[in-house]
């Protein structure tokens, strides 16, 4: 895979979602990323910027905030690092759902992190007191799907 590093900004409006998924996918498509990977880095992306708007950046207005995003990408590896400045959030108070639970209460929302965690290799948060949050989140590409 090419070595590359995007980089993209985004309100935080709902409405960005769409810039953010073809901003992951073509600079996954152009670095050479095997479709699979790049379609699970998206879902990670989606969920996590959905995250971002809906939860750290709740109590303000929208389009009054940023999201930072940066791709990277190297060897087998790809990285995607975001950026905010919303409400803090500590993932060790995060229990993953029962889906059989989530499922027969036909709830639509919940499994943001939980989907992260499932199709990304590393996911790792931090906050900077009073600055932002940076959720790191990577992605290894095994050899079966280079081929």
């Amino acid at each position: 895979m090419k070595e590359m590093k995007a980089y993209l900004v985004v309100s935080n409006e709902t409405k960005n979602l769409a810039t953010v998924r073809e901003f992951v996918l073509n600079t996954l498509k152009e670095a050479g990323a095997p479709a699979s990977c790049a379609r699970q880095v998206v879902l990670a992306v989606d969920e996590a910027v959905s995250n971002i708007i809906r939860h750290a950046y709740k109590e303000f207005s929208s389009g009054t905030r940023t999201i930072d995003i940066t791709v990277l990408t190297r060897g087998r590896c790809v990285e995607v690092i975001l950026r905010d400045s919303g409400k803090e959030f500590d993932p060790a108070t995060y229990q993953d759902p029962d889906i059989k639970e989530h499922i027969r209460q036909r709830k639509k929302y919940g499994l943001g992190l939980f989907l992260i965690r499932k199709v990304m290799d590393e996911v790792k948060y931090v906050f900077k007191s009073g600055v932002e949050n940076e959720l790191r989140m990577v992605k290894y590409i095994n050899a079966e799907e280079e081929s």
